[in-house]
């Protein structure tokens, strides 16, 4: 393992472009290079930068929340920060093309999943929650079987129209909703369609397997759950807590060598990337 401590430093976020480049955001805007973890600062944004953010599907730009605004930062001049909209609380975001459209998908005040447009990022809300519980943890994946993509929100998979003129229409997975944080999840998809789930924002927070039924717009089959503290960070096969001092993580179900808390993890081809508050790590 490979530890890079940055006691001055307070991380929020990260992303991984799918090669050699992790970005963090956080006090600072960071680029790490893989495997040796050499990093550049990027930029030093103005306002405090919420979890939420995303690179672009170029690995060229990023998009964060910076205070209550929605910024697109550009390679080209990673300091100056377009401003895309205000008011914003983002939890997740992701790039991708949507019904032949291109845009950013992201979570707003987990209420929400807004979709804006590339080039002029006007904005399309795609579907509303009517729950007591913050809906986060967004994944696109074609659930329905019929080559659109469908969307992981919270509690639900939101099945995808034919065209945008047609409504999204949710169907739950889980009741996780007892209470505020209780959907503030992190997900992940395994290959086998089924859904990883983690109450990564609840000290006593559950972690189960979803497995999908053969009609998925009933609630889906539960598997496997534990309960972890603070169970914030999942990559295939592991799952970290964000707890502190004595943070635990486990890799294919076995308990491994603690750390100080990990709110985002990666597998990469050099081993996982683990991203605390103040330090990231390369479990090999």
């Amino acid at each position: 393992m490979l530890l890079l401590c940055l006691l001055a430093l307070h991380l929020t976020g990260a992303a991984w472009d799918g090669a050699r480049r992790l970005i963090t955001w956080g006090d600072q805007i960071i680029e790490w290079r893989l495997p040796g973890l050499q990093r550049r600062v990027l930029a030093t944004p103005a306002a405090p930068v919420g979890e939420g953010g995303c690179l672009d599907d170029g690995g060229r730009g990023l998009f964060l929340q910076e205070g209550d605004r929605l910024i697109y930062r550009r390679s080209s001049n990673w300091q100056q920060a377009r401003v895309l909209d205000h008011g914003i609380d983002m939890h997740n975001c992701i790039v991708a093309t949507v019904l032949g459209r291109r845009g950013v998908l992201i979570t707003q005040r987990g209420m929400q999943v807004r979709f804006y447009a590339f080039p002029d990022f006007q904005y399309t809300e795609v579907y509303s929650f009517y729950s007591a519980s913050y809906q986060a943890g967004l994944v696109l994946a074609d659930i329905a079987g019929d080559n659109r993509p469908d969307m992981l929100c919270g509690n639900y998979w939101i099945r995808s129209p034919a065209s945008w003129d047609l409504p999204w229409h949710d169907f739950a997975i889980e009741l996780y909703n007892q209470q505020h944080d209780s959907a503030k999840l992190t997900l992940a998809l395994q290959q086998d369609g089924a859904v990883i789930v983690a109450q990564g924002h609840l000290a006593n927070g559950r972690v189960a397997r979803f497995r999908p039924p053969p009609n998925r717009e009933k609630l889906w089959i539960e598997e496997d759950v534990r309960v972890l503290h603070y169970p914030h960070a999942l990559a295939p096969g592991l799952v970290a807590e964000n707890n502190g001092p004595h943070s635990r993580v486990f890799i294919d179900g076995r308990e491994s060598t603690e750390t100080d808390g990990v709110h985002t993890a990666f597998k990469t081809q050099f081993g996982y990337v683990l991203v605390g508050a103040d330090k990231v790590y390369l479990r090999r």
